[in-house]
């Protein structure tokens, strides 16, 4: 590790509080001049880092959404990369899986100019207003069970904002998340698969989160259907980063234990649809149903109007109004 990531994860662990350019010196076994440098460099990436005489330095954490700063909030060291703008997180982790890297790895990324979700949808992702990262993954599971990652990710979703921050979020089964009744997180979960076999080779988990509404509102067509956790008055890179960290951690946390399904109580538990009436499009054919739940294999549990109970693993769900 660099000394300028050294010193940044130093300030950044220390919050509200000043560091000496002694201490720096004496913790990391260089030179005054070297730590001087080192901030230096880190102010140049745009960090907002203050000194004071007598003092030291202050990280004005909130000032910035960057990898090194989502990555001194992880509990375990993973591999991500930031890339301020890119057309979608999910391409470049797909691309990784097809050219053959073996190890998983995190783009995240402050706006995605074709940011998209389930059937090609588009995914609005503005600058400086959300989250938007994928995660390289490499499962060693049957095609049949990749409905697992989407819904452990959405389970992490609602769990994260929970523990940091206190908001109740639902889910609308099988991957959006709902806050004050508007969506404000998409999943989606793209794979390569061994056609013989069933078993994933790789595969994206794409996430997209809204986390402060955007600077110039949300855009006409989905105005009365994305919301955002945190009003735009509300703003700090801070919680940008502590809530992409902390839905990386929990979701590994399912992840390294997919099959067990230590999320399925998690995301029982935050359903939006259950108990509602819903309108289901299957086929080119659409019907009306009561949702039951969630069953234990993430499928959706049904009735139609003509009494058939079904559990349903794909279909396009629409709550009846």
């Amino acid at each position: 590790m660099k000394l300028k990531e050294k010193i940044l994860n130093l300030l950044n662990k220390n919050q509200s509080e000043y560091i000496s350019g002694e201490y720096m010196a004496e913790t990391f076994n260089v030179s005054r001049n070297a730590v001087w440098k080192a901030v230096n460099a880190l102010r140049k990436e745009g960090y907002n880092i203050y000194a004071v005489q007598n003092k030291g330095y202050i990280l004005d954490e909130g000032s910035i959404f960057t990898g090194d700063i989502i990555k001194s909030y992880l509990n375990s060291p993973y591999k991500l990369e930031y890339i301020p703008t890119v057309t979608s997180t999910n391409d470049i982790a797909m691309e990784y899986g097809k050219n053959g890297v073996q190890e998983d790895i995190i783009i995240v990324s402050n706006c995605q100019t074709e940011g998209r979700g389930r059937k090609g949808r588009k995914f609005y992702s503005p600058e400086n207003a959300g989250t938007y990262f994928s995660i390289l993954l490499h499962p060693n599971i049957h095609i049949s069970d990749a409905l697992y990652i989407t819904t452990a990710a959405a389970a992490a979703v609602t769990k994260a904002a929970k523990e940091l921050y206190n908001i109740d979020t639902q889910i609308k089964w099988v991957n959006d998340i709902y806050y004050n009744n508007k969506k404000i997180c998409g999943i989606l979960t793209e794979a390569h698969f061994d056609m013989e076999s069933g078993i994933i080779d790789y595969a994206a988990l794409g996430i997209g989160i809204n986390i402060f509404e955007p600077e110039e509102s949300f855009h006409k067509d989905i105005k009365n259907i994305a919301g955002s956790a945190f009003s735009r008055d509300m703003f700090d890179n801070k919680i940008r980063c502590q809530l992409t960290a902390k839905v990386i951690d929990i979701f590994y946390d399912y992840y390294n234990s997919l099959l067990d399904m230590n999320f399925l109580e998690e995301y029982k538990k935050r359903s939006l649809l259950t108990g509602k009436n819903i309108t289901i499009e299957k086929n080119g054919v659409k019907q009306n149903a009561l949702v039951l739940g969630i069953d234990n294999k993430c499928r959706l549990n049904v009735v139609f109007e003509n009494g058939i109970e079904e559990n349903l693993s794909s279909c396009e769900v629409n709550l009846k109004l």
